[in-house]
């Protein structure tokens, strides 16, 4: 089995990301293949270019890892026990909304009601709509399926208005119209390299339970 881990970044990585590389690629649990091509603006274009590597590589596994996520040692085989053609980990990080400070990326599921999408809150491995690229684990066979350029920066995000985020949707939903499902799993949590102050620490930790609370009703 042979997993590429795509990084894409501005030159520079986590010092916790790094170390949780070199535990992988110490451990000769699996075959591994780093490709992180560095300053390659806009994103989707450095997604693009990590998406054209992989198929031109004989690797069977996709794992994206945003060069500031801080995945646990586990990550890699926790996500690979699921056997699911699209399952990311949930990254933790803040984005500020008009509704208040949410933990994100996150699942985003389709609603109705808002004619869009909307995060969603969960506990446990959840079918979602879309998840980002923060730090997910992709079967080669969805990689195939999805056309290039698999990645496009602009168009989601004039329609929903999510920065940052535009992307990976476009990936997600080109995934779904292939066919494939996309999961999360919210129990195995990433951290993310950045300082959070403490109240908005406090509101998110209310937001997401009530949250968790609806979805599970």
């Amino acid at each position: 089995m042979k997993i590429m881990i795509a990084q894409p970044n501005l030159g520079q990585i986590s010092t916790e990301n790094v170390s949780t590389l070199l535990k992988w690629f110490g451990s000769e649990r699996y075959e591994l293949e780093w490709y992180a091509p560095a300053r390659t603006r806009p994103h989707d274009r450095a997604r693009n270019r990590c998406h054209k590597h992989f198929l031109e590589s004989d690797c069977d596994y996709m794992f994206w890892l945003d060069a500031h996520t801080c995945p646990p040692a586990n990550t890699l085989d926790r996500l690979l026990y699921h056997d699911k053609d699209m399952v990311a980990a949930c990254v933790q990080t803040i984005k500020s909304t008009d509704k208040g400070h949410i933990l994100a990326p996150l699942g985003f599921r389709w609603r109705e009601d808002l004619s869009g999408y909307a995060p969603c809150y969960s506990a446990c491995l959840t079918q979602v709509h879309i998840a980002p690229c923060a730090a997910t684990l992709i079967k080669r066979e969805v990689m195939e399926a999805v056309k290039r350029p698999a990645f496009s920066w602009g168009d989601i995000r004039d329609e929903w208005g999510i920065e940052g985020l535009s992307e990976d949707f476009f990936f997600a939903e080109r995934v779904r119209e292939a066919g494939f499902e996309i999961w999360m799993d919210y129990d195995l949590l990433c951290s993310h390299w950045q300082r959070i102050d403490v109240a908005v620490i406090n509101q998110m930790l209310h937001r997401v339970a009530k949250e968790v609370k609806a979805c599970q009703r």
